[in-house]
């Protein structure tokens, strides 16, 4: 009898365990639902902290912990524009009022090889925006980063190069730009 007593509060305990996970991660599963195999966001079994997966694309990092999670997640695939080729995911965090990042991820257009420096004005110059770039570094990684204050509103975009791949990152606040960066596997 004490076993059978055991054994049924062992299943009980399992049964609300996964009743509680899977109450947890209902806004993951929706947001989820509109990515294409190989991107998802995840979300800790305990707390708040999400984190996005891009196995498309070659990255992930964690999502700021203000935002308190995700609202929306777009993935459009690779395409071609202006001869530069590339994807993009774009996000913005669940709280009110914040705001979203883009990243852009070129695999082609201009020379790939050359210093990230010069590929960024090649790339402004062919989509006809302006901004003043400045070199810094973010842990390990080399940036390039500017302002584009004519076509993006004053939007910040950071740029990073990882082998013969350059990510560019957008969003009108650098905090969250640098964050995603310091948080990131590239």
């Amino acid at each position: 009898m004490r076993k059978i007593i055991i054994l049924l509060v062992v299943l009980g305990l399992a049964g609300a365990g996964f009743f509680y996970w899977w109450n947890n991660q209902a806004d993951v599963r929706e947001l989820n639902k509109t990515l294409p195999t190989g991107v998802r966001i995840e979300k800790s079994l305990f707390g708040n902290e999400y984190k996005v997966v891009n196995k498309i694309d070659g990255y992930s990092f964690k999502v700021p912990p203000e935002w308190e999670g995700l609202e929306e997640v777009e993935y459009i695939p690779e395409r071609e524009e202006l001869g530069y080729v590339g994807s993009s995911l774009n996000f913005n965090g669940k709280e009110k009022g914040i705001i979203g990042v883009a990243i852009d991820r070129f695999t082609a257009g201009g020379d790939m090889s050359m210093d990230l420096e010069s590929w960024t004005k090649l790339e402004f110059d062919a989509f006809e925006l302006v901004g003043d770039f400045s070199k810094d570094k973010i842990g390990t990684l080399d940036i390039v980063k500017t302002q584009e204050n004519v076509h993006f509103a004053g939007e910040y975009i950071y740029y990073l190069k990882k082998d013969q791949i350059i990510y560019s990152l957008t969003s009108p606040a650098k905090g969250y730009i640098e964050y995603i960066i310091t948080n990131g596997q590239w």
